[in-house]
């Protein structure tokens, strides 16, 4: 008896995953990358929720002029970036690697080279020029309702952001 118990719950998950949500990541074999089959694939909207907190927590580090901690957590935008091109090239027919290839990695390289020079006011205006070209590829991919903008409270409040605080007990 558990045994069909068991069998009917599979076929009930298999029916689940060929009817999913289309934000839902690619079932590996079905559109997923070749070296992520048998992997978990991170939906889309889960990878771009881990990229807006990697901007909000970038936005508190250079704006607290920590370029150490704003450095390491643009690398991590970037990587996340990267991971995204990857994994999903493209996503209800929007060019989802051309997009971010084009829109974002302009104000990438500005910000890269405002946190190496420890320029707080071209850091602002680099992550600006960022949160803009996120918003225009929003826009360009049909989803304009997402709307980023310069966070009002950081994201991480056990992180210190302050620079030369270091690993100090509290």
């Amino acid at each position: 008896m558990l045994l069909i118990a068991a069998l009917g719950l599979a076929a009930c998950d298999s029916a689940d995953r060929a009817h999913s949500h289309p934000d839902a990541a690619p079932t590996p074999g079905e559109g997923a990358p070749a070296a992520q089959t048998g992997d978990h694939v991170p939906g889309l909207h889960s990878l771009m929720m881990e990229l807006q907190h990697r901007h909000a927590t970038l936005w508190f580090a250079g704006d607290a002029e920590n370029w150490p901690l704003a450095d390491y957590f643009l690398h991590e935008l970037e990587e996340l970036l990267e991971d995204i091109e990857t994994l999903h090239p493209t996503y209800d027919g929007v060019p989802v690697a051309e997009l971010l290839t084009e829109m974002t990695l302009p104000a990438v390289h500005r910000l890269e080279a405002a946190v190496d020079a420890a320029d707080r006011a071209g850091f602002g205006i680099a992550y600006d020029e960022l949160t803009t070209a996120c918003n225009a590829c929003h826009i360009a991919s049909d989803r304009g309702a997402i709307v980023m903008q310069r966070p009002t409270s950081p994201p991480l409040t056990n992180l210190r952001y302050i620079p030369g605080s270091g690993n100090r007990d509290p």
